[in-house]
Parts: structure tokens; C-alpha cells; sequence
């Protein structure tokens, strides 16, 4: 799949119904982020950047609060419907280099 259909599908994907993985919920757990937050910010929040890590596993950045980005790692399943695998916090200063 090349990025520019990926792009669309995560695009339409994440304004929909998505499947939260066990380590997805475990990360935001250990790192006290509410999934109903997570759920709120990419169905709301535009993309800021997308980066292709392997065959249909992405890492997607949303801002998060005023200096902070939201790192999700999503997988498009066969389906097409998408999967959160994991989820991280950064600084916006480390996106904008």
C-alpha cells in the first residue's frame, strides 16, 4: 500500500470505530492518559505528521496541548479498520527539527 492510499485510509479510519490493543490500553494506563481523551484528539484534531515504520504500521503526531505532540502507532488491518498498538507523549521542539 502506498502512502498516499494509508494516508487516506488512516485519515477516514480514525473517524470511525478503532480497535485499541492490549498494550495500547497498558500504555495509556502506565502513563495515566484517559483513552476517551486519546479517542477525543484523533477524531477531532487534524494529523500534524505521519511516518510509514514498516508494511501497514504507521506513527501518526497530533498536538496534543500547547507544547505537546501525541504519538500513536496505528496498523491498518486487512479490514481496513484501524488498530492503536501504542501511544507516547513528546515535546512539540522534537517534530519541529
Amino acid at each position: 500500500m502506498d502512502l498516499k492510499e494509508a494516508l487516506s485510509l488512516i485519515k477516514a479510519g480514525l473517524k470511525e470505530e478503532v480497535v485499541e490493543s492490549k498494550h495500547f490500553i497498558d500504555q495509556c494506563i502506565d502513563r495515566k492518559i484517559n483513552v476517551h481523551e486519546v479517542k477525543k484528539v484523533i477524531s477531532n484534531h487534524e494529523m500534524v505528521g505521519i511516518l510509514k515504520q514498516e508494511v501497514d504500521l504507521y506513527k501518526i503526531w497530533f498536538l496534543y496541548e500547547q507544547h505537546k505532540d501525541l504519538n500513536i502507532i496505528v496498523k491498518i488491518m486487512s479490514d481496513k479498520r484501524l488498530r492503536l498498538v501504542t501511544i507516547f507523549s513528546c515535546y512539540s521542539e522534537r517534530r519541529k527539527r
